[in-house]
């Protein structure tokens, strides 16, 4: 029945009729590789980014530094962007971007949704009664759950029902002011009930004013005055140099579209439904003078923390094993970890910045109100332990021509109680681009990540969660072939000098990607992207021939092949796509895993319908041959799937826009294995071989 299936599937390859999507297939490549590696926070970082900015898009004529609020655009490409409308007076239209230097398809392609050209308005002050009455509201309600009721419910063992509930109000008044209120309950986690007396599990807010002071009139003597180029009061993040000192929020610690060069945003308000790694308090950046700029932030946060084994009511316990990250709190373990760190976080970054140089030194206090001693395990010796560790580091970037070179370099200072000796360990990053022209681009980079450096917010480039115990030195190349494919390539060695996790001895690898992707020269046709994907890496394993279960080091071998055809007529969208894995190592045996699906999508111009489905078949060995894909859904909402084992899986999408301002939208899908009578594990686990999972949301927009 099932090769049935995919042979009907494959009739149905597009060879025949896009409307406007969701989220264009450059964004959701993005979006499945943050998610592959594991980043599934950042994520959903991104796509706020990219509904907020697709609401209020920016004018790329705007030189006053708006384009550099998207992560992906930093202040060397502004410039170029400033000197060429000074030469040719304002752009016309996003395609004129391909004539100005650093600006590549890949660039052009994930601005275009977020971006347009128009005439400029001149700059003023800031009035209240402007502020309230030409800013832009936005109001969410959404639901969800699964039919099936898992182990976790019906046994009790959760706290609340098997609903997600999320609201989430957000006002903007051009790029001048920005507030954001919301709450989330999980599935699992009480409501207005139980821990949660206060209703949601989860309430984020944040104030951002940028600009005050700016346009007020000079000084008696002509001089500038200082003024507050960003205020932000609540949740925020902080993105520096190259993310070894200070850096949170979103930040992929992979390369995508053949750069390598991470795009620090400075400071902003953090995610809606960001539950951890935020900063809480205020924080400001002054223009002191003329390209000197100075960010000072101070942040008290009560994080989650796994307290010692049956410690959790006890007060005279002054220690942690280790912070909690999920953002869960439906069981009674989850609920004693809540709040029971408190971080002190205070500093300052001052930066220098010209047309091509920058130049910034940023200095970090993480202060606990309890010690942070992990349990003694054989992998984690450089675990950062003690109440309080203290960051500074030196960033620079500097653009020759069609060269940029960046680097930053950054030092811990630490010691816990249980040790005399203070730890003090380095981290260092360096890089460079070669911009031959908008169709070539050659990057490479080095990095040494000491064993004992110590960094609780740093995001960097690398293949570690965080930047420590670690070597590499990576290429990327991206160019332009002929019939109009691109090209990206990359190849990354890497090296672990210390054990870490689930790998108890010095280790080595490398990772190779290719990507070829010809999109359509029209605006509806056929396009299609052959990406492959090749991971070398150490894994621990017991040998059958062990008499005492010592672990021994073998390398494992990861292939991945992928195939995406996307066609577009009229109303219609159709993409299919067919990947492959592979996965072994020199003692375990080869294990592989397939999909196939095929997505419709359909929105006419005349009816306020827009329709999305998918249909998937896969056949996966084992975890380490997953398979990952994203699918539409709704805004703030990110719906990624792995596919494991073996079955098939379908999801209807609709959302319905009452008028200009209100909208409806419902989605369904269900998964069903063949090769299994259960679905999950462990409390996730439901007696039956699928799952069905629903979803509502109401959007009011004014």
């Amino acid at each position: 029945m099932r090769r049935l299936g995919i042979s009907l599937l494959l009739l149905f390859l597009p060879l025949m009729g896009k409307t406007q999507e969701a989220l264009p297939q450059i964004w959701q490549d993005y979006i499945e590789q943050l998610t592959e590696e594991g980043e599934e926070e950042l994520a959903e970082e991104y796509l706020e980014i990219f509904e907020a900015y697709r609401e209020a898009p920016i004018n790329i004529n705007d030189t006053s530094g708006s384009l550099t609020r998207l992560p992906f655009i930093d202040d060397f490409q502004q410039d170029c962007l400033k000197t060429y409308i000074a030469l040719y007076g304002q752009l016309l239209t996003l395609e004129e971007l391909s004539a100005v230097k650093g600006f590549d398809s890949t660039t052009i392609e994930l601005l275009r949704p977020l971006a347009y050209a128009g005439e400029m308005e001149k700059p003023h002050r800031l009035t209240l009664h402007e502020v309230f009455t030409n800013g832009r509201s936005n109001l969410v309600f959404g639901s969800g759950g699964t039919l099936e009721q898992a182990r976790g419910y019906s046994d009790s063992i959760y706290e609340g029902n098997n609903f997600r509930l999320m609201w989430r109000y957000y006002y903007k008044y051009s790029d001048r002011v920005q507030f954001q209120i919301s709450g989330d309950k999980d599935p699992g986690e009480a409501f207005f009930a139980g821990s949660q007396r206060k209703g949601f599990d989860f309430y984020g807010y944040s104030l951002m004013l940028n600009d005050l002071g700016k346009y007020a009139p000079k000084g008696p003597l002509g001089e500038k005055r200082v003024y507050v180029k960003r205020l932000v009061l609540g949740q925020y993040y902080l993105q520096f140099g190259q993310g070894l000192t200070l850096w949170s929020g979103f930040g992929s610690r992979t390369v995508y579209g053949g750069r390598i060069y991470k795009y620090s945003q400075g400071l902003r308000p953090s995610g809606a439904f960001a539950e951890y790694g935020y900063m809480k308090g205020a924080a400001t950046t002054l223009a002191v003078r003329q390209k000197w700029y100075l960010t000072l932030f101070y942040s008290y946060v009560n994080r989650d923390a796994t307290l010692p084994r049956n410690a959790a009511h006890d007060s005279s316990i002054d220690w942690v094993q280790s912070i909690y990250n999920s953002g869960y709190h439906r069981t009674q373990t989850e609920i004693d970890k809540k709040n029971q760190l408190g971080e002190h976080l205070v500093g300052g970054h001052l930066e220098f910045y010209d047309s091509n140089l920058r130049v910034g030194m940023t200095g970090v206090a993480t202060l606990f109100d309890k010690q942070v001693l992990p349990a003694a395990n054989v992998y984690n010796d450089n675990y950062f332990r003690g109440d309080q560790n203290y960051n500074l580091g030196v960033d620079l970037s500097y653009r020759l021509r069609r060269f940029l070179f960046f680097g930053e370099a950054a030092v811990c200072s630490n010691y816990a109680l249980d040790s005399s000796r203070r730890n003090i360990s380095p981290a260092v990053i360096l890089g460079s681009e070669f911009a031959m022209d908008n169709r070539h681009r050659l990057s490479a980079i080095l990095r040494y990540y000491s064993p004992t450096y110590h960094n609780l917010h740093a995001v960097s480039l690398g293949q570690n969660g965080v930047p420590q115990n670690e070597f590499g030195a990576a290429l990327y190349y991206q160019c332009r072939l002929p019939l109009n494919i691109t090209a990206t390539a990359s190849i990354d060695y890497f090296r672990f000098p210390h054990m870490k996790y689930l790998v108890y001895a010095p280790s080595k690898g490398h990772e190779y990607r290719l990507e070829l992707s010809r999109p359509s020269k029209r605006i509806r046709g056929l396009s299609a992207t052959l990406k492959y994907r090749y991971k070398e890496k150490g894994r621990n394993i017991i040998p059958s021939t062990s008499v005492d279960g010592v672990y021994q080091l073998e390398q494992t071998y990861r292939h991945q092949l992928q195939c995406d055809i996307e066609y577009v007529r009229g109303p219609w969208r159709w993409v299919t796509r067919m990947a492959y894995a592979n996965y072994h190592g020199d003692v375990t045996a080869a294990k592989g895993g397939g999909l196939l699906y095929q997505d419709v999508q359909y929105r006419p111009r005349r009816f306020p319908l827009a329709v999305a489905a998918r249909v998937a078949f896969f056949d996966v060995d084992d975890y380490e041959a997953r398979l990952f894909a994203v699918e539409s859904d709704f805004v703030y909402q990110h719906s990624s799937v792995v596919y494991q084992n073996e079955g098939c899986r379908l999801y209807l999408l609709l959302r319905y826009d009452i008028s200009q301002y209100w909208n409806v939208g419902f989605k369904y899908g269900i998964t069903a294995y063949g090769d299994k009578d259960t679905f999950g594990t462990a409390y996730e686990q439901i007696n039956a071989n699928h799952r069905q999972q629903w979803r509502i949301q109401v959007r009011l927009k004014w």
